[in-house]
């Protein structure tokens, strides 16, 4: 944050006579300290690691927050982008799931939104811009005592703006970059009355990626917030938060022979010679109105009970509303000599969540010891209401939507019935989720530097399904149910006051298929189980700061073949990952500033048997790289209020299937910026991807296409505060 003090307020602080002269002499000049960008924030407190209000440095468990100054600095307009700046995250999945990212291995990673998990995984997440969010938390590696279920790969936490008296400000952005993308925001917070506070934000981003074919988004959020006392000892925080995201969606480019391909690039490996065409890459071959949207409705109460000065009550509600929409052609396979074999879908998605959350939190001793403990528990509910169109595999379905490779006329989806004929092409799903837990977490201090912090979750989970095949005009419905508990037992020592090592197991369980699209064949087996050991080490030494951590996860009773029948379906899979990670922060001048991470790990299957019998065992499970680093330079000129700042991303290998045989080779990229300060505005201008590189980020189908990112864009940019 920053600090600005006046020679007045400086003279004032001392004892020199005659101070109003020395006002008039001296003029008014603003010294700001360093920004919260540059730094490893190792004594904020995190609500997404612990309940207990404990700093990272106090928490025995790897934990990152990106702050709204991070991701302005870095230039990180979404959610996605900001991610990827995290110590071993990388990735970005397709249009249905464009934040699928991954952490330490997995894929599965469980997104929370201000604290409250977004009820799934996967698709549930949507493209959002930055500009409403105060911060994102990462916590790495399982955390099902916190959140129950889906959290193998961590957890992070999108934490919106809220209402604080001790911080009232009024801001606005506005951007226009490359193609006619604009972002524009404005934020106003303020105090009211005697204990009140209030915060409203508003964000729009219409972001046109030009170097592909209708490829965009257009992206609405509004998020608001009021708190203040209703009692001496009680508070009340309610809020009300609107999002919609609307867009054309670009879901891969196609790999093709080496042979026909005008100008073939080392973008991907194959072991037939496929390659990714450079003439190919701006193309789209999804139809011409497609569909990708969501609007979603969030509504939350949360009522803070100060009973003693030991004992503090706290309970939250919450609802959400969340329609989305995929209309598309998402895949593009190549087909001799000069053709694209396509597809077709739609799916809808209506879903409606409510959960309630209650704890106490008590803060005191127990035998002399100091002692922080939380119990608690909640109930959630959420319905899920899903329409499902595929097209059909027939030589006539496919002689319909096949376009030519080089001049696709890709037309528009096509509605005749016939190409969703068969058996399983045209279903209706409802899915209710029933969610009961009960949780408990304490940190007790055995001395002055050593604390034990341990805790423990209770989950039950009740599913019921309905499917209706339409073309079978069939209709079946089952149901299962799942308990399942968590544990995480660490301990932190302090060597110094600004050194400490930690060392913890916690463990995770995770479904073996999504809960709201789970099968009835899957339905008969027990959550698979993920357990995790790490320690580390977190340090503050004048202007450096820095963080290591080493683990190793396994995750067991996953689907595979069995491996005499592969026939048959079972739950003895098994996957594993051990890495390190290290992140560092160093203020070399007071102009000067370097920061960055980087993580490596080995992710294999340890057991998996494919369909037609082949054991993937020792292979890379997709869309994991082995190695990601960051590194950020920041300088301040002495002299003139400009700041120059570069940024750059390194992402190893890649695979997009399990055998391993499709590789999305490393990359390396680059971003730039340069901004002036005009009172009362910060003026930006920025180059991303300035080398212009051609590289992929993921794998949108196994092994016929992948999602290219942009290239070289410019954006002039403004922030204001007043």
């Amino acid at each position: 944050m920053k600090r600005v003090v006046s020679t007045a307020a400086l003279a004032a602080c001392t004892a020199v006579p005659n101070v109003q002269a020395q006002e008039a002499e001296l003029p008014a000049i603003r010294v700001e300290a360093a920004s919260d960008a540059d730094s490893l924030h190792l004594d904020s407190r995190s609500s997404s690691a612990s309940r207990l209000g404990l700093t990272l440095r106090e928490t025995p468990a790897s934990v990152e927050i990106v702050s709204q100054q991070a991701m302005r600095e870095r230039g990180a307009s979404t959610l996605s982008e900001a991610l990827r700046g995290a110590t071993g995250l990388a990735g970005g999945g397709p249009p249905s799931s464009p934040t699928t990212l991954s952490s330490r291995g997995f894929t599965d990673i469980l997104y929370l939104y201000d604290g409250l998990r977004m009820s799934g995984a996967g698709s549930t997440n949507r493209v959002e811009d930055t500009w409403n969010y105060e911060r994102i938390e990462v916590l790495k590696g399982p955390a099902s005592v916190l959140q129950g279920d889906s959290a193998i790969g961590g957890i992070v936490n999108f934490q919106t703006k809220r209402p604080d008296r001790d911080n009232p400000s009024r801001e606005a952005m506005f951007s226009y970059g490359s193609y006619g993308s604009t972002r524009t925001g404005i934020g106003l917070g303020d105090n009211f009355g005697e204990t009140g506070a209030y915060r409203i934000d508003y964000s729009h981003n219409d972001t046109r990626v030009g170097t592909i074919d209708r490829n965009g988004n257009k992206l609405d959020h509004l998020t608001t917030g009021i708190a203040f006392d209703v009692a001496p000892a009680t508070r009340l925080d309610l809020s009300f938060d609107y999002s919609r995201d609307t867009g054309h969606a670009y879901w891969g480019t196609p790999l093709v022979p080496r042979g026909l391909a005008k100008d073939p690039t080392g973008v991907v490996s194959t072991p037939d010679g496929r390659v990714l065409d450079r003439a190919l890459a701006g193309k789209n071959y999804n139809v011409l109105d497609d569909r990708n949207e969501a609007e979603s409705y969030w509504v939350r109460a949360r009522v803070t009970h100060r009973l003693t000065p030991s004992w503090t009550l706290r309970n939250e509600l919450a609802m959400n509303k969340v329609d989305r929409l995929w209309k598309n052609s998402e895949s593009a396979t190549f087909s001799a000599p000069a053709f694209i074999d396509r597809d077709q879908t739609i799916i809808t998605h209506h879903q409606r969540y409510l959960i309630d959350r209650f704890d106490a939190t008590h803060t005191g001793t127990i035998g002399g010891l100091s002692n922080k403990f939380v119990i608690g528990g909640e109930l959630s509910k959420t319905t899920l209401d899903s329409e499902r169109r595929f097209s059909n595999r027939a030589a006539s379905t496919g002689d319909a939507l096949r376009v030519s490779l080089w001049n696709p006329n890709v037309g528009y989806f096509n509605d005749d019935p016939a190409l969703m004929s068969g058996p399983g092409n045209r279903t209706n799903y409802t899915t209710e989720v029933r969610g009961a837990a009960l949780f408990l977490e304490d940190s007790l201090k055995l001395a002055a530097p050593w604390t034990v912090v341990a805790g423990y979750r209770h989950d039950r989970i009740r599913v019921e399904r309905s499917v209706t095949d339409l073309n079978a005009d069939t209709h079946s419905a089952f149901g299962t149910r799942y308990a399942a508990n968590s544990v995480r037992l660490g301990t932190v020592y302090d060597l110094t006051p600004s050194s400490s090592v930690y060392a913890q197991y916690t463990n995770a369980t995770i479904p073996v298929g999504t809960l709201f699209l789970l099968s009835q064949g899957s339905s008969s087996f027990p959550l698979a189980k993920g357990q995790q050991w790490e320690a580390g080490f977190k340090q503050s030494l004048g202007d450096l700061e820095w963080t290591a951590a080493v683990y190793h996860i396994k995750l067991e009773n996953t689907l595979t073949r069995d491996a005499n029948d592969p026939r048959v379906t079972v739950n003895n899979g098994r996957q594993s990952s051990r890495g390190v990670e290290l992140s560092a922060d160093w203020r070399i001048t007071p102009q000067l500033t370097l920061s960055g991470n980087i993580a490596a790990l080995n992710a294999r299957f340890d057991s998996l048997t494919e369909a037609d019998g082949t054991s993937r065992v020792g292979n890379t499970p997709p869309n994991v790289p082995e190695r990601v680093a960051n590194l950020y330079a920041n300088y301040r000129l002495k002299d003139l209020p400009m700041n120059l700042f570069v940024g750059l991303n390194h992402t190893g290998r890649i695979y997009t299937d399990n055998a391993n045989q499709i590789r999305i080779n490393s990359h390396t990229t680059v971003d730039a910026a340069i901004s002036y300060r005009i009172r009362p505005a910060l003026i930006t201008f920025r180059v991303r991807n300035l080398t212009d590189k051609l590289y992929a980020y993921y794998g949108g189908r196994a092994t016929s296409q992948v999602l290219l990112a942009p290239g070289r864009t410019y954006e002039l940019g403004a922030t204001f505060e007043f």
